[in-house]
């Protein structure tokens, strides 16, 4: 009698229809989440446009409660912010934000590279020399999305060469705003040929298998995207005063 009992109740639970999952739906809502979270990146949606529901579904071709579940979820990655009587509204980005954002990005970035000078098969290497050597091209192209990607793969390969993953989750929570940052000191001709150097250190450090190098060249590469972005905000700023 026992396994008829929990014959009928497993019967019961699998009957629920509640528990099925609607793939279709998820599909669609991770879609817009995804071209919504890019368009801010690449700034198609600039720091403070109000992001009306009724034209982003028209915008996307998808249902309102997709929207709704999009810009949700972009809040919690704070690219964007509710302001009372206005509704969702595109996060500006500022130095106190950044500054914090980039020390941490310091830290982790240095302890990826440690680890990957100690624990990244050979494989790791010549994706990482590869990868360098692409964003090279691509910066050289003046292109910025596509170098955009590019560095979003180099970093990739170093977290995954690491074998850390509380280090990469936690990187994770922040490559929405990180990347957002990055766009905007991509923008300036000026930091391609310093970031090239400073990416090809990284490289150079790890071929070495030298942790302690390939961690400096980590954080000193980050402390240079953070110059070169509060350069581009305090331009921002100084815009925004004469505008």
């Amino acid at each position: 009698m026992l396994g008829v009992d929990k014959l009928t109740e497993t019967s019961a639970v699998a009957s629920d229809d509640s528990l099925r999952v609607e793939r279709n739906a998820l599909t669609l809502r991770e879609k817009a989440t995804e071209i919504l979270r890019q368009a801010i990146v690449d700034r198609r949606f600039a720091p403070g446009t109000h992001l009306k529901e009724r034209e982003l579904c028209e915008l996307l071709g998808v249902s309102r409660t997709s929207v709704r579940e999009a810009l949700r979820h972009l809040e919690s990655e704070r690219l964007i912010k509710n302001v009372p009587h206005k509704g969702p509204v595109v996060a500006s980005p500022n130095l106190d934000e950044a500054r914090e954002i980039y020390q941490v990005r310091a830290s982790l970035e240095g302890l990826a590279g440690e680890l990957f000078a100690q624990n990244a098969s050979d494989s790791h290497m010549r994706d990482l020399e590869q990868t360098a050597k692409r964003m090279s091209s691509a910066a050289a192209e003046n292109d910025p999305a596509k170098t955009l990607a590019i560095i979003n793969k180099f970093y990739e390969v170093l977290f995954d060469g690491a074998r850390n993953q509380v280090c990469a989750q936690f990187i994770e929570t922040l490559n929405a705003r990180i990347s957002m940052f990055r766009h905007m000191t991509l923008s300036t001709r000026s930091r391609d040929e310093t970031m090239m150097r400073e990416i090809f250190e990284i490289v150079e450090a790890a071929k070495l298998r030298d942790s302690q190098r390939l961690k400096n060249a980590c954080i000193a590469h980050v402390e240079g995207a953070y110059e070169a972005l509060l350069t581009q905000l305090d331009a921002s700023a100084k815009s925004n005063v004469t505008d």
